[in-house]
């Protein structure tokens, strides 16, 4: 007797224990919407964690880089001729060529470095002109499109670039696409502008306001390294790559 009694006392625990189907699917339910809600965050922050950390690495290995390229470090003599094919072509084998671990080079007409579609922030498409073009892939998985100017242009690059730059020293406009031909391959997401002029290499945009630098990457895309550099390296989502 004794032992029929503990054996209905088990069983009337387990019967209490256990969960009703209804129950089950309720639970279920509430740990699933929570998911839904939590994880776009989280999403998100791995996402912009991820681009801060290539836009850091790149920005550092440029700067070192351009640094090493120019003699002496004196700016206001960029050892660049002129703002055509030779003077790009000219500048590159003797100064910016050793500064990089390169792995593949497209000489001016070449194809195979850089995306054939690259596209603004607003969706139009960019023409690049590769004609007197030197773009090369590094080890760093970036891709680099190197652009010579004449002193002369200063206005030019100063009006488009938001770079202000006073024609002592020839120029150098840097693209880099911070992860090589994949995609979006948009201004302002993954390919991002510099100016090497007599300040040394500048974001595009640098000189602007906060607000003309905010618009502008709404647009072309050209200012958006600069504002994220100015929200203290945090990429806004519509700027996430």
């Amino acid at each position: 007797m004794k032992s029929s009694s503990r054996f209905t006392f088990h069983s009337s625990l387990k019967k209490r224990a256990a969960f009703t189907l209804a129950e089950v699917l309720i639970t279920l339910g509430i740990i699933g919407v929570v998911a839904a809600m939590t994880m776009p965050v989280l999403v998100a922050k791995y996402r912009s964690l991820v681009c801060t950390t290539q836009l850091k690495k790149m920005y550092s290995v440029i700067s070192q880089a351009m640094q090493m390229s120019v003699p002496d470090g004196d700016y206001e003599n960029i050892p660049i001729t002129d703002g055509g094919k030779q003077g790009a072509l000219n500048f590159f084998n003797d100064y910016m060529k050793k500064q990089f671990s390169i792995i593949k080079t497209c000489y001016f007409y070449e194809t195979g470095c850089w995306a054939e579609t690259v596209k603004t922030k607003n969706g139009n498409i960019v023409k690049t002109n590769v004609q007197d073009k030197i773009v090369f892939l590094t080890k760093d998985g970036f891709t680099i499109h190197i652009d010579t100017w004449d002193s002369s242009d200063y206005n030019t690059i100063s009006n488009r670039y938001g770079v202000n730059v006073t024609g002592v020293s020839p120029i150098l406009v840097l693209n880099v696409d911070v992860n090589g031909m994949k995609r979006p391959n948009v201004i302002g997401k993954d390919i991002f502008v510099f100016v090497l002029a007599e300040k040394g290499l500048r974001p595009a945009g640098i000189d602007r306001t906060s607000d003309e630098i905010n618009q502008e990457c709404k647009t072309t895309g050209y200012y958006c390294f600069a504002k994220i550099m100015r929200n203290g390296w945090t990429p806004a989502p519509e700027d996430l790559f």
